[in-house]
């Protein structure tokens, strides 16, 4: 199970934000983000879930900068052949 919850640290612990539905003495794992940086600040549902915006933030940071340069730039008029080997419509 993930759940996603927001927390604030503070004298060395973190404490959440919201409550927890987990039995006392549950071990967890704990990846930690840094919230400033988050897209949206839409309440969580604290059921693992992100947003439409967080999802695209997460997404593009995990492609490495210089990718976004080979890119093709028609990408959107040539789909088919990028995706599956048709011939490439050129441009009218």
């Amino acid at each position: 199970m993930i759940v996603n919850v927001k927390a604030r640290y503070a004298d060395g612990v973190l404490t959440p934000l919201e409550p927890l539905h987990l039995d006392e003495g549950t071990e967890v794992v704990v990846s930690i983000e840094d919230y400033r940086g988050a897209v949206s600040d839409a309440p969580s549902s604290g059921k693992g879930e992100e947003s439409i915006p967080q999802m695209f933030e997460r997404l593009r940071d995990s492609v490495p900068p210089e990718t976004w340069d080979d890119l093709p730039t028609d990408l959107a008029r040539n789909k088919k052949h990028y995706l599956y080997g048709h011939p490439r419509e050129e441009e009218e």
